[in-house]
């Protein structure tokens, strides 16, 4: 394993643990879990100390989700112009003579030789690649063009998280493919499997997507309106109450599927996406069964449809 694998696998534990500890005590939770609609007044953060109570209050809009959307575009397209033009380069011609070779570069940072890099990615990591920066260019044009902006809050170390994540994500879904040279034989319909996932995802996802947003103009168009949010209804949101969610942790599953469930690193993304989202989904749950009480479809799950 090379030390940009290892360093990036470590990246991925770190937050998932880190997520999973802030999700059991009550103070933490309030104060760096919730965000948006879920997140609780200020002076109700009841930190320990007061450098914490301070540290509690640090927000940023939540509109800047727009922020990570970007450097996931831009590092995305970075890293697949580079790795995409790999195979036309010809046998042989090692990681020298590639455009940049970014990801070898990166690992000979942290001491990694260039040579144990001269193997060529794979067709299907750069299939996962390309179908991440499919995704988050969607998410970019939404969270720009469709997503109405809103006073929403998030916590300052949720926003450094999300441009940490999708910094770290780009390179997780490459490095791998240097790393193993050699491979195993891939299943034939792995591949689609993961396109015809990533498919039904995209598309679901996009779909509840615009039914928040729709509810959300209508609520900014009506100041009069007793209530800011109205509870969503179509789709997915039949079954769940995060349905977008869901989509997104099948999203990076589907990824993971395209490249043969091979790739240990992308592996631990999809772990950290269903940890932070699975999070993120109970808090709006519990948000929507107390806001809207008996209002509230009782037989909707808070993210798996059916299961939880």
């Amino acid at each position: 394993m090379s030390a940009l694998a290892l360093l990036l696998r470590l990246l991925y534990a770190a937050l998932t643990a880190v997520a999973a500890a802030f999700a059991l005590a009550p103070w933490t939770r309030e104060a760096f879990v919730r965000y948006g609609k879920t997140r609780p007044p200020q002076t109700r953060h009841p930190a320990p100390a007061a450098a914490l109570r301070w540290f509690a209050s640090r927000t940023v809009p939540k509109n800047w989700f727009s922020h990570f959307y970007y450097v996931g575009a831009g590092l995305g397209a970075l890293l697949l112009s580079d790795v995409g033009r790999w195979p036309w380069i010809g046998p042989g011609s090692g990681t020298h003579s590639a455009p940049w070779g970014l990801v070898p570069r990166l690992a000979a940072l942290l001491g990694d030789q260039r040579e144990a890099f001269a193997s060529t990615p794979s067709a299907h990591a750069i299939l996962a690649l390309a179908m991440y920066n499919a995704h988050v260019l969607v998410r970019l044009k939404e969270s720009v063009f469709d997503q109405p902006a809103t006073d929403a809050k998030m916590h300052i170390g949720q926003y450094a998280v999300g441009l940490l994540f999708y910094t770290a994500t780009p390179l997780a879904l490459v490095v791998d493919a240097y790393d193993s040279p050699r491979p195993r034989p891939l299943l034939a319909w792995m591949a689609p499997a993961g396109m015809a996932v990533f498919a039904y995802a995209s598309l679901h996802q996009w779909r509840c997507h615009r039914i928040l947003f729709g509810l959300r103009r209508r609520s900014l168009s009506a100041p009069r309106q007793t209530g800011l949010y109205a509870i969503p209804s179509g789709d997915l949101f039949t079954q769940v109450s995060s349905p977008h969610f869901f989509c997104e942790i099948l999203l990076y599953a589907s990824i993971w599927i395209a490249t043969g469930c091979q790739s240990t690193s992308v592996l631990w993304v999809v772990l950290w996406t269903a940890v932070n989202l699975g999070i993120t989904a109970r808090e709006t749950h519990r948000w929507y069964r107390e806001t809207f009480g008996d209002a509230y479809p009782r037989s909707r799950r808070a993210l798996i449809p059916f299961v939880w």
